[in-house]
């Protein structure tokens, strides 16, 4: 009877080891909240009054709300047209949010931006979250405007999903890797580019990372500290991929990136 009290003991501890290791498989593979976990965080509850585009709402209290995490396609101002995929991410917007448009808003460092919007994640009464959805969708890019992170990997392995699927914006030829060399002059807004740094050189207010002739990565000395870890400078020769935005200053063309999240370095040249 004793030896099969502790076979039985036994038996519970295996399965209690089994069930934590399943418990911590499941939780390194997938960094996105559950929507009872996003519920719990929301700070406060509100309700829209209307819809700017894909990633901006106006509150019934005055409030503009910019979504943390995601940048949506631009939609056309006074006559300019407007960007693939706009329209259709704020009528994806307009259906989620119903007829109740209630909305949970969860803050992060950060709780405006440089326009004083009100900077937030955006969960549905049930707990979904606005910014995975419209990511999924393949509507939405993922972006990190630091210090605001918190969730930033499991945006990035929902937008993966959409892209290799091919939905939405991620059929657009300017959403594809493009190599530096290759990068158009006119290019501008987000970009993702690849290639091998060649050089390494410092302005009073910038740190750049040439990439091509033509193209350098430039990352703004306060924003060194969202680079952890990272020597700049022993990254003169490896093969990188970056996301950014594209712009040209006096005739100097540079992918801004702000973060470490958008500078993918593989381990293999």
């Amino acid at each position: 009877m004793t030896q099969k009290k502790g076979h039985l003991s036994f038996l519970r501890c295996l399965f209690f080891v089994f069930f934590l290791a399943q418990i911590h498989v499941a939780s390194a593979a997938s960094p996105c909240l559950s929507a009872q976990q996003q519920l719990a965080q929301v700070d406060d509850w509100a309700k829209v009054s209307r819809i700017v585009d894909g990633d901006t709402v106006h509150l019934t209290d005055g409030r503009k709300i910019r979504f943390i995490g995601i940048n949506t396609p631009e939609i056309g101002r006074r006559g300019a047209r407007s960007q693939p995929y706009a329209r259709k991410a704020r009528e994806a917007l307009v259906e989620l949010l119903g007829r109740d448009k209630k909305i949970g808003l969860t803050y992060d460092k950060d709780k405006k931006d440089h326009y004083k919007r009100v900077l937030a994640y955006i969960n549905l009464p049930d707990g979904r979250s606005i910014e995975q959805l419209l990511l999924a969708k393949g509507l939405a890019h993922s972006i990190v405007v630091p210090p605001n992170d918190a969730r930033i990997q499991c945006y990035r392995r929902v937008e993966r999903e959409a892209r290799d699927a091919q939905k939405g914006i991620w059929r657009l030829q300017e959403n594809q890797w493009q190599n530096a060399s290759q990068l158009s002059k006119k290019s501008k807004g987000q970009r993702f580019v690849k290639g091998r740094i060649t050089a390494y050189s410092e302005s009073r207010k910038s740190i750049y990372l040439q990439l091509s002739k033509k193209l350098a990565i430039r990352i703004a000395k306060k924003d060194r500290q969202y680079f952890p870890g990272l020597k700049l400078k022993n990254l003169v020769g490896k093969y990188v991929r970056v996301r950014g935005w594209v712009s040209t200053y006096k005739g100097r063309q540079s992918i801004a990136v702000r973060t470490a999240h958008d500078l993918i370095i593989p381990s293999t040249l």
